[in-house]
């Protein structure tokens, strides 16, 4: 699928940067940044449009290390596209309570009914 970067648009490119033996990829990014030919913001405007498409692409690097932000933002983006599934990971399994402790967090989806 093609996409040609429009006027006023900055896009992050995310490129497979290494290959094992076999050809498989090893999970290393190559990271850049396209800004559309035709401008008509003002260099202040593009300027901090870069700055925060940068700031998207540094992510990558930073959650390889943590964990936890990392889990923090792929929550945060399963529920912005509704990947998640509300009943899952509602209830957890303790040992001796037949199934019936409910587990609630500040992530749990209780669909209004906690």
């Amino acid at each position: 699928m093609k996409y040609y970067i429009r006027d006023n648009e900055v896009a992050i490119v995310l490129k497979p940067h290494a290959f094992d033996e076999d050809g498989e990829w090893t999970g290393e990014l190559s990271t850049g940044l396209v800004v559309g030919d035709n401008s008509d913001m003002d260099s202040d405007t593009l300027s901090y449009i870069i700055h925060l498409a940068t700031l998207m692409a540094t992510f990558l690097e930073v959650a390889q290390d943590d964990e936890d932000l990392y889990n923090i933002v792929e929550e945060r983006r399963n529920a912005l596209m509704g990947l998640d599934n509300p009943l899952q990971n509602m209830y957890e399994e303790v040992e001796g309570t037949d199934g019936k402790v409910v587990k609630l967090t500040k992530y749990t989806k209780t669909l209004g009914e906690a």
